[in-house]
């Protein structure tokens, strides 16, 4: 499935050029037209105990001259291109700018060079590291899934007030089997979540109206960001070092981490009240239900980004290792 298509025109003396960079869940592929015509074509697929690099596009032009040319990420959005006539640095799309993967992704390998067997080894502790991550999440995503499609069958087959009582009956009952079995079911905010679910029953009882019920997704939504954020601007010492557990790297800075989750609350809050009140019910739950994880998939990735921590943090922590 394709992410993006991004294109790279450069101009150097007499070279006019292109470089198209197709980026794929499964692949990187780069390709080098002059004069309109394919001369050149790189593919990276990322692998198990493969070592993450950019692509590199080689051609012998008419006269002789080779011209090279980098291309990969700068960035999390964007790929960027260096290009090199005769070895010689000639034209850069971002100026001065490293191109490499993302730092929580790994080391990004220049040409021709590979992993040293420590860093092998460091690559197989960390796919350990993420299994295990993710075997010991596993229930917890399958819960939260589970109650989500609760919450619209019992929607359609009755309103909103008895599913939102039906889901957070639910996950009350939830948290009790997590307590009696020890199996973490709510994931490492069971306390939090435990609470929630407290409110959304004594919201959806005390105004028995489906109207107010698609309200509660927006004021539980603040009150929720407000949480997080004031976590946040405590250095994340609650739930934001209790989420950091979840993150691909482990170095996660938990503050920014609560601060970003909680912006995404607010901006979530704010898409249901329009949806709500612009909406027809049935839109707002297939919405509910469904769309808005996309939204909110989207946000959070944003989010985590701007909890990676910053070379200058890496560094720092490097030397005091």
């Amino acid at each position: 499935m394709k992410i993006w298509t991004y294109r790279r025109r450069f101009k150097i003396d007499d070279i006019a050029g292109e470089v198209t960079t197709v980026a794929t869940f499964k692949d990187m592929t780069s390709t080098l037209l002059l004069a309109g015509q394919v001369v050149a074509v790189d593919v990276m697929k990322p692998s198990r105990g493969a070592p993450l690099r950019n692509n590199h596009l080689n051609h012998t032009l008419a006269d002789g001259r080779s011209i090279e040319i980098e291309a990969g990420y700068v960035g999390w959005w964007k790929t960027q291109i260096a290009v090199r006539v005769d070895g010689v640095l000639r034209y850069e799309s971002a100026p001065g700018a490293t191109i490499a993967w993302p730092a929580m992704f790994g080391k990004t390998y220049g040409k021709g060079q590979s992993p040293s067997a420590e860093e092998e080894q460091q690559v197989r502790d960390e796919e350990t590291r993420q299994r295990e991550q993710f075997r010991r999440n596993k229930p917890s995503l399958i819960v939260d899934i589970s109650i989500g499609l609760l919450f619209f069958v019992v929607a359609k087959l009755t309103n909103l007030t008895t599913a939102a009582l039906v889901s957070a009956g639910a996950g009350i009952v939830v948290a009790i089997v997590q307590r009696v079995t020890k199996i973490d079911l709510l994931g490492g905010l069971a306390a939090f979540g435990i609470v929630m679910s407290l409110i959304t029953a004594g919201f959806a009882w005390a105004f028995q109206d489906d109207e107010m019920v698609k309200m509660r997704t927006t004021i539980l939504g603040l009150l929720t960001a407000f949480l997080f954020l004031g976590d946040g601007l405590f250095g994340g010492r609650y739930l934001g070092r209790r989420l950091v557990r979840y993150m691909p790297n482990p170095d996660t800075h938990a503050g920014r981490l609560a601060i970003g989750l909680g912006a995404t609350g607010v901006v979530m809050a704010v898409l249901n009240l329009l949806v709500a009140r612009l909406f027809s019910t049935d839109i707002w739950l297939v919405y509910h239900t469904f769309l808005d994880t996309f939204v909110a998939i989207g946000l959070t990735l944003y989010a985590i980004k701007y909890a990676q921590p910053k070379e200058v943090e890496l560094e720092a922590k490097r030397a005091a290792q």
